[in-house]
């Protein structure tokens, strides 16, 4: 299976690998994660869908240990037509903080053509290290972060125009630097309307769907939202579009401030 066809069914998690969290000295959110928001997305390439994907964040709280979490899952999976080609079904779940907004447990079960893989991480906080369900530990940047995690946790800041965000976040077993640069504002077409958007460019530091194969854009909408209405991957020939195509608010409103 060649890498377009592979990227076309995997954006939304390579997406997530795109934003990750805020390193040491970054500014604080502004507000927390929606309880209940789910964003539905279909992914195109040459104007043909390709699979769907959405992302969700339990409208509960849970608990892992002693520390109330969020519960987060980002579920992608190809239509009937390419799976006959390539089939995909990828299921990544998250334990964030309430409080502080960091990993506590990543979980991800794959499965792309002939590969599966699935995986658990515990993330300890106070010793900065991440426990593999294989026993291996590693070391990890104070209050690291998962890929999935991390796309919430760059929602909730304040983007100014010429300034990136520098971030880190912890993947496959290593830590990644990330940073964020607002490119403009522009309006574009969504499912809200015509609304003006935050463009912002991730520039990876990240061996995975897009390290060094093109540019990833992403446009979120300038308000307190940051609604990811539509993410592009310029790959050799054309892009690889991900369209959100429905929106649940969830149940803390748009202003879901940091008390």
């Amino acid at each position: 299976m060649n890498n377009t066809k592979r990227n076309i069914l995997c954006l939304l998690a390579g997406l997530a690998a795109g934003l990750s969290g805020a390193a040491p000295g970054a500014a604080e959110p502004f507000r927390k994660f929606n309880r209940g928001e789910k964003m539905t997305y279909t992914i195109e390439y040459a104007g043909i869908t390709a699979g769907y994907s959405y992302m969700r964040v339990d409208s509960e709280l849970t608990y892992v240990g002693q520390r109330r979490a969020y519960h987060i899952v980002n579920e992608t999976w190809s239509n009937p037509f390419f799976s006959k080609i390539y089939q995909v079904h990828d299921r990544f779940e998250a334990f964030t903080d309430y409080q502080h907004l960091y990993s506590l447990r990543y979980q991800k079960k794959q499965r792309e053509g002939s590969y599966r893989h699935e995986e658990s991480l515990d993330f300890d906080q106070e010793q900065n290290k991440v426990t593999y369900n294989t026993g291996q530990v590693i070391a990890t940047t104070p209050q690291a972060r998962d890929i999935l995690t991390s796309l919430y946790y760059a929602r909730t800041f304040s983007l100014e125009s010429g300034k990136s965000l520098y971030i880190d976040n912890h993947t496959d077993k290593n830590n990644y630097p990330l940073e964020v640069k607002l490119l403009r504002k522009e309006k574009v077409k969504t499912i809200f309307g015509k609304v003006e958007c935050l463009v912002v460019e991730p520039v990876l530091r990240y061996p995975g769907l897009f390290q060094n194969k093109g540019r990833l854009l992403v446009w979120l909408t300038n308000d307190s939202r940051r609604i990811p209405v539509l993410m592009k991957s310029k790959i050799l020939v054309g892009s690889i579009n991900a369209v959100l195509n429905e929106y649940n608010q969830g149940i803390d409103g748009p202003n879901y401030l940091v008390p």
